[in-house]
């Protein structure tokens, strides 16, 4: 038990005496996560009165949703194309009324319109459809940011407070308790946040909403009372968050003061989050383990004890408390880690975020988090990968509480090593099942070229001396009726002589054979598809059993195994002989141990093992009719029996099984793999077999019908919460394998089913889909300081710990208040550790300072040492960066960044990403910039023109596709190569002219599709065709990256992560089509492509590879060659051309104010390619 007082006379429980409550309760000041700016100037530093700030914060909160949910509103009702006028005028007309509590706008009944509520936070007016949703989505993001954070209070600032300051709060808290007693009427209080709450109970309603229950207890007079005291006992400095501040870390200290003597990494309130009961569970039910927990304890009350859970996991455990999570995200399995660094990375940006998303949101948000900072990502992964290495059985308890570097490598390599063979697996389940037509179709064309009427029933075989008289049965007779080329393709028709009266059939045909080799064809490939959908089952089933609690994985692992299938039989008429009806894909299992039976069902299309009663063996299912459900014994033929038969040599108490890889499951998944006998279903022995061509439609239908029930259910995701449009757009689903997709990743499909190489490339393109963490690289070695996430500094060398949110030394925008006066970067010490820190001086004391919230914080420091001073030239008149930065860049911690360029922004990124820029402080300010100066790049070019452009090669006839590059590379600085994204024309012109490229003087290579990273350049689409989302192939785009280098050729980035690709706001950055939604893509990437090819390349020759619709000038937009003086050519496909051929299509010539149109021959040049 956790009482509010060591000493014995005081009791915390029906025999403990607890203090009593003031008599009514008063609103509170805001907290830690509040944009303080603004609320300093509320309150002065010399107090801290309970005031409406936090009652102000709340409802600013409640303003950004609705304004929010009201511009996802109005962008839909005005759809992609709205024009600025009609934008401009829907904030203007449309309206919301203010949250009644907020500081802003002034109180009245009027609503007010949008743009007045859009100024006034001081953002940027939408302009357009892509804005409206791109802010819309910004302040719903910033209104799941909590005023109170974490609810750490102090145990949350940059600067964490000394341990020993920590006992200072822990016994000032119980020494009040003991000072305030409740008056005996009311009795005793069980708990901390019961002796806040004995006064002005809260009603049970209220606590269902632990935040809500919170916000209210810190408003009450006592807990402000109790915060002045400690405020006063640790002499801190007094800011409108303080009192708050140290109530708030005497809550989670009262509950959980082992943190301070006994902290163990696994362990909230002495309550073990990672115990076996847990394994396999969701995590409801490790909530309510510690609400359990809690109350057994006697620290809180059964009332209570849900919010006391929920203050202590926001801080400890945060994505235990996440919204919507899928109970098939179990404690300790893959998608857990995923969820787990997910929840850690934005919790470093935005600490008390993670509680107020969803499941969706936290998966959606995982990637960008995970970019912010790269060695907090890093820790995230360790500490997840510690819980997974012990709940897999690849780390025993001893290692996972040393977790030394060999450890961390262990367990790395195995979560690596399994998360490689699901990738494998979510791939080969799921392989497409190939297509005599497709394959029909592909040969066809192949032989007589595109334009061919090939589905058309245009051919009959010539008349033949048959004779009339004939067998009513005869295999051999000639088809009768019209066929099409497709018939005789895909039935083997050849050996007939055909006949037609169409010309364009007859011009085709001519002196070409009609043999085809598709049902070999089909058949190689049919078989191998089937060899994968085999082995992806197998690892489907590993992946059930590793997921189960520990219970059942002990049993699966170590008991007596024996299967049943419960098929379907149809009884004869005399109902003495049966036949079969259908097979049952489930498959039963007897587990027979030290413990009795236990029967289990394997489930492949449910994605689930579970219990089952035991008399479902002996008490199978009553008759139907003529329909009967036995139960048969299954015996493998292919599983030896002692691979299933009882461990009789396992230890007591049972140890516990790597379940995933070992020898057991596997034989479960053989087992089960050899049960479904897949082989000798009848559609799949139809499917290989010859026949006609009007049964192959039909069997292929049964086939496609029979692998689709095996193919487990993809889970929809709960993803469209308090109006967001964007997460409405963005279809999210979670596999069997944990792996969270978008639809377009599930459904992104080969048609041909090919070597491994090309399975890679698919394993490739799903893995660039999959939101979350899938492989791990290297940790840190020398990552064993604790959690950066929660200490909140780090070590920057020689043994020194920067403070997060320290300013690092550069200007932070002069952004010091007159109150608080210059701001000194420093080191001090603390408990023998050399911190630095911003630090200000009031009343003759040192104090550390927070830039992100402007405001000073915690107890005076000790033996500061200046290194640098940051002070404004004067203080500014009217300070308002609360409001001017409420989606920007006050009210989040930031380490040091590394500042904007003083120039053009792009220019002088030449294509990289700076991290520093998009951290959740720094993004909006760096999109304004380059928003600002992409309007002003296009304003002068309006004003001025476009830079002088070289004179276009005389190309009167066909030349080689070599000859045309050199001579435009001889008098254009460059060449924008336009492309069909769907075709691979153009990675073979580029892949087959390397030579003639580097002769030419070619320095450099840009791709649109393209992304720098911190890891290195990612491909983001480049390497894909289109939106059929199939690998390119014959060359892939490693392939050709690598022979451009190979020639000493410079792989560049045209896209950015943030800027053009808009990959942070999901649902935004939706493929775009001509006329619907493209401007904005097409002013943003021209804009940016140019200047970073300018940038990079100066007075060198370069290429460049982009779409067609941003090589010349196209909806008005002028295009990559115009903008940099240089000469587009477009390249596609064409099968009347024998290689690749370059000249000047007359006519055809696309309309430069308008979208391009599939008629129009876009470039100043063109190459053809033979498909």
């Amino acid at each position: 038990m956790n009482s509010l007082a060591s000493a014995p006379a005081l009791h915390l429980n029906p025999q403990r005496i607890s203090p009593p409550l003031y008599p009514h309760t008063t609103p509170l000041q805001p907290l830690a996560r509040v944009q303080s700016a603004a609320i300093a100037q509320q309150a002065p530093a010399s107090a801290a009165p309970a005031g409406g700030a936090l009652a102000n914060a709340l409802a600013d909160r409640h303003n950004l949703r609705t304004l929010g949910q009201q511009l996802n509103e109005t962008a839909k009702g005005l759809g992609p194309q709205a024009t600025p006028q009609a934008v401009r005028t829907a904030l203007k007309t449309s309206t919301m009324q203010a949250h009644p509590a907020s500081a802003f706008p002034p109180p009245g009944d009027s609503p007010l319109t949008l743009e007045a509520f859009i100024t006034a936070y001081g953002l940027s007016l939408p302009t357009n459809h892509f804005s409206l949703v791109a802010l819309a989505d910004a302040v719903l993001d910033r209104a799941r940011e909590h005023p109170l954070g974490n609810f750490g209070g102090s145990l949350s600032w940059p600067l964490e407070l000394s341990v020993q300051a920590q006992r200072t709060v822990l016994a000032s808290a119980r020494d009040y308790a003991m000072r305030h007693p409740n008056p005996p009427r009311m009795g005793p209080s069980l708990g901390i946040l019961e002796y806040l709450n004995s006064n002005q109970p809260l009603s049970a309603q209220a606590m269902d909403d632990p935040a809500n229950a919170l916000e209210t207890l810190l408003s009450t007079p006592r807990a402000q009372a109790m915060g002045q005291a400690l405020q006063t006992q640790l002499n801190g400095i007094a800011t409108a968050t303080s009192a708050s501040d140290y109530v708030l870390a005497a809550i989670n200290l009262v509950l959980d003061p082992q943190s301070l003597d006994a902290p163990a990494w696994n362990k909230v309130a002495d309550f073990d989050l990672t115990q076996t009961e847990h394994w396999g569970k969701p995590a409801s039910a490790i909530r309510d383990g510690l609400s359990a927990h809690l109350v057994e304890q006697g620290d809180a009350t059964p009332a209570m004890a849900t919010v006391a859970a929920h203050l202590l996991l926001a801080r400890k455990a945060p994505e235990l408390l996440i919204k919507d999570l899928p109970d098939s995200v179990t404690y300790g399995s893959p998608a857990w880690v995923s969820l787990s660094v997910a929840a850690a990375t934005i919790e470093a940006q935005t600490p008390g975020k993670v509680p107020n998303m969803t499941f969706a949101q936290v998966m959606m948000e995982a990637e960008s988090a995970g970019l912010q900072d790269l060695t907090v990502t890093q820790q995230a992964q360790s500490d997840a990968l510690r819980v997974w290495g012990l709940v897999s059985g690849t780390l025993s308890a001893q290692e996972a509480d040393r977790y030394g570097p060999a450890d961390k490598q262990k367990v790395r390599s195995a979560f690596n090593a399994q998360a490689n063979e699901r990738l494998e697996a979510s791939v080969q389940i799921d392989t497409e099942i190939p297509s005599r037509r497709a394959i029909a179709l592909a040969k066809l064309k192949e032989r007589f070229g595109e334009d061919v009427p090939f589905e058309e029933k245009l051919l009959t075989v010539k008349a033949t001396t048959q004779p009339h008289d004939e067998p009513l049965y005869n295999p051999n007779r000639a088809p009768a009726g019209r066929h099409s080329l497709l018939d005789i393709a895909m039935s083997g028709l050849h050996a007939y002589q055909w006949e037609s009266q169409d010309p364009r059939v007859i011009e085709a045909t001519r002196g070409k054979s009609m043999t085809f080799d598709v049902n070999s064809v089909f058949n190689e490939q049919f078989a191998h598809a089937v060899d994968l959908r085999k082995k992806g089952i197998a690892t489907t089933i590993k992946q059930l059993i590793a997921r189960l609690p520990l219970e059942d994985r002990q049993t699966l692992e170590y008991a007596k195994l024996e299967f049943y299938q419960n098929p379907t039989y149809r009884l004869s008429t005399g109902f003495t002989a049966r036949t079969l009806e259908r097979k049952n894909p489930k498959l039963l299992m007897k587990a027979t141990g030290a413990d009795g039976e236990k029967v289990y069902e394997i489930d492949l299309k449910q994605g689930a093992i579970s219990r089952v009663r035991d008399t479902v063996l002996t008490q199978p299912r009553p008759r139907n009719g003529s329909l009967v459900y036995p139960i048969e014994r299954f015996t493998p033929a292919h599983v030896s029996q002692s691979a299933l038969d009882l461990n009789k040599g396992v230890s007591i108490p049972l140890p516990i099984p790597a379940s995933f890889s070992s020898a057991r499951t596997q034989a479960i998944a053989d087992v089960f793999v050899e049960h479904l006998d897949i082989d000798g279903e009848d559609a799949v022995k139809r499917a290989k077999g010859t026949t006609r061509h009007d049964q192959h439609v039909e069997n292929e239908w049964k086939l496609a019908d029979f692998f689709l029930d095996l193919v487990p259910l993809r889970a929809a995701i709960v993803n469209f919460r308090d109006g967001n449009y964007l997460e409405g757009t963005f279809d999210l689903g979670m596999d069997i394998f944990g792996f969270v997709t978008g639809a377009a990743g599930a459904a992104s499909r080969v048609t041909k089913v090919a070597a491994s190489a090309v399975n890679t490339t698919r394993k490739a393109a799903k893995v660039a889909k999959i939101l979350g963490t899938t492989v791990v690289s290297e940790l840190n070695p020398l990552s064993g300081l604790g959690s950066l996430v929660e200490e909140g500094s780090r070590l920057i060398g020689n043994g020194v710990k920067r403070v997060r949110g320290a300013s690092g030394g550069y200007d932070l925008t002069k952004r010091v208040s007159a109150e608080h006066g210059p701001v000194t970067y420093g080191t001090f010490k603390i408990d023998d550790q050399v911190y630095e820190a911003d630090t200000i001086v009031s009343n003759g004391q040192r104090y550390a300072y927070d830039p992100a919230k402007a405001m000073p914080y915690g107890p005076p420091l000790e033996g500061f040492t200046p290194l640098d001073t940051l002070a404004p030239v004067h203080p500014p008149k009217h300070f308002h960066g609360h409001r001017n930065n409420l989606v920007g860049t006050d009210g989040r911690p930031v380490r040091p960044r590394k500042p904007l360029p003083s120039g053009d922004y792009v220019e002088s990124m030449r294509g990289r990403l700076e991290a520093d820029h998009f951290k959740p402080d720094t993004k909006a300010e760096t999109v304004r910039r380059f928003n600002e100066q992409m309007a002003e790049y296009y304003e002068a070019i309006d004003q001025n023109g476009l830079p002088p452009r070289p004179a276009i090669p005389q190309v009167p006839k066909q030349v080689p596709a070599s000859e045309l590059l050199t001579e435009t590379l001889k008098v254009s600085p460059g060449v924008v190569l336009g492309e069909s994204h769907s075709q691979m024309a153009s990675f073979r012109v580029l892949y087959d002219n390397v030579t003639t490229l580097k002769s030419a003087g070619v320095t450099k290579v840009y791709f649109e599709g393209l992304i720098d990273m911190p890891q290195g350049l990612m491909d983001d689409g480049i390497g894909l065709l289109g939106r059929s989302r199939q690998p390119r192939t014959h060359p892939t785009f490693e392939q050709l990256c690598k022979k451009l280098k190979a020639h000493g050729i410079e792989v560049l980035p045209l896209d950015h992560y943030y800027l053009t690709r808009h990959k942070d706001l999901r649902g935004v950055n939706l493929p775009t089509t001509a006329g619907n939604g493209s401007t904005t893509r097409l002013r943003e990437f021209n804009y940016y492509a140019a200047e970073t090819i300018q940038a990079n390349s100066g007075t060198e020759k370069w290429v460049a590879l982009v779409g067609n619709a941003h090589m010349n000038t196209s909806e008005g937009i002028p295009g990559l060659a115009e903008l940099t003086g240089s000469i587009g050519v477009g390249v596609s496909n064409n099968s009347h051309v024998k290689s690749q051929i370059g000249l000047k299509v007359k006519g055809h010539t696309p309309d430069p104010a308008l979208p391009l149109r599939p008629e129009d021959a876009p470039g100043d040049l063109q190459i053809f390619v033979k498909p």
